[in-house]
């Protein structure tokens, strides 16, 4: 299993099998906190190989470095290879968010476990007055 893309994005889109990904990011700027986010997707495009078909387990959120402090509660999602065809099979993963509450500035994690592996990126999120 192999994870090609894992990523924050301002949007995102899955069609017959393809990505569109818009404004991947990695950092949110706010004027004052708390403070609504109007739009993000966590996207991740994950590779199984024919000896790993079968029923896929992928586990994700966003909360806060060093708190539990979630601006994505814990999700999940079941993915089945079973009936796959050819080589490799690509399992693509959006999870869309509207009006994302951020209560502080800081570090928060952003988590995808897939199986017993995990993947983990940071979302810096700072203060801006550029933002009136």
């Amino acid at each position: 299993m192999n994870v090609d893309i894992f990523t924050l994005c301002d949007n995102a889109q899955e069609y017959n099998g393809k990505l569109v990904i818009i404004g991947t990011f990695n950092r949110i700027y706010a004027k004052s906190f708390p403070t609504l986010h109007p739009e993000f997707a966590l996207v991740a495009r994950v590779i199984f190989n024919e000896k790993e078909r079968g029923i896929h387990h992928i586990d994700y959120f966003i909360k806060k470095n060093d708190e539990e402090v979630y601006i994505m509660p814990p999700g999940q999602m079941i993915a089945d290879t079973r009936n796959a065809k050819g080589k490799d099979t690509a399992v693509n993963v959006v999870v869309k968010g509207c009006n994302i509450p951020i209560p502080s500035l800081g570090t928060y994690i952003v988590s995808l476990k897939v199986d017993d592996k995990v993947w983990v990126s940071d979302l810096t999120v700072s203060q801006s007055s550029e933002f009136e």
